[in-house]
């Protein structure tokens, strides 16, 4: 652009130092009296005539340079707008790709963890069935034993002491040792499945609470789609106002290419209105109809 408008200048200097010397010898015809007008010599009417033309050339030129610079400031425009287009497309690929690669890390982390949560409660859940059936086992074990001891303290010991010993004292020693031996165990059986309940307490809590995260991770899941629709929604309504504005653009190129050869013409048919020729059109070159 800079070396088109040095070009132009170039050429509009020899005609106005030609023009500022014709000024200058026209000046000096005027400074004469009027008697010296009446023997003006031919060579001074082609002075005039020479500077007439001149002019004329200089208006030529000027209007020339005046389209010249429209034209360039034309030219300057678009491409400001042609790059301010690519700019826009290039953030909005670049929002496109960052919104995807996210998207995706998202899901990818989500199934992740909803995967390792599930694995978690169905080993709690395995866990959990194993120890309350190992508990329930014991616990009938348990209950034949003192069936059994049971029956042997009140019926077949008992008889067989009495028919043997005729006393029941040292007997009932016996059975009360027998018996406090079996209190003990007992207790010590109560105490360890009330610890086992206790584990099997925290670990239903511990389900549970898994049980709700993985509540949570739907509904955020759900809540990442509905994000995942909003972008996507957005991402068309932006690609919409950029084919908008592409063909708005392009729109007013032509409107401007159409005014701009318009001009031409219309400074060309005044140029050379005597000529009678007409305005050359370059090949290709179709009249365009705004609409």
């Amino acid at each position: 652009l800079c070396q088109r408008q040095l070009k132009s200048q170039q050429q509009r200097e020899p005609a106005s130092q030609e023009l500022t010397v014709l000024k200058t010898e026209n000046a000096n015809v005027s400074l004469l009296p009027e008697d010296g007008k009446k023997g003006v010599l031919p060579e001074e009417w082609t002075d005039s005539a020479r500077f007439l033309q001149g002019q004329k050339e200089e208006d030529q030129l000027r209007d020339a340079g005046r389209a010249g610079t429209e034209s360039i400031t034309q030219d300057i425009h678009a491409q400001v707008e042609k790059g301010k287009e690519l700019e826009l497309k290039e953030q909005l690929d670049a929002l496109r790709r960052e919104h995807t690669e996210t998207l995706q890390e998202l899901q990818r982390a989500h199934e992740k963890e909803k995967l390792l949560l599930a694995e978690s409660h169905h080993r709690s859940q395995a866990a959990l069935q194993e120890t309350i059936q190992a508990l329930n086992s014991q616990l009938k074990s348990f209950q034949e034993k003192m069936k059994r001891v049971e029956e042997s303290l009140l019926s077949t010991d008992y008889k067989k002491h009495i028919q043997e010993h005729g006393s029941p004292s040292p007997f009932w020693e016996q059975e009360l040792e027998s018996l406090h031996f079996v209190i003990e165990m007992k207790n010590e059986h109560i105490h360890s499945l009330d610890k086992k309940l206790l584990h099997l307490e925290n670990v239903e809590e511990k389900n549970l609470l898994l049980e709700e995260k993985v509540k949570t991770l739907q509904q955020e899941n759900e809540d990442l789609q509905v994000r995942t629709q909003n972008h996507l929604v957005m991402a068309r309504q932006l690609s919409e106002e950029l084919q908008a504005a592409r063909g708005a653009l392009e729109k007013e190129a032509q409107l401007r290419d159409q005014a701009h050869r318009e001009k031409e013409e219309l400074l060309y048919r005044v140029l050379n209105a005597g000529d009678g020729t007409p305005f050359p059109v370059a090949a290709g070159e179709v009249p365009l109809i705004a609409t």
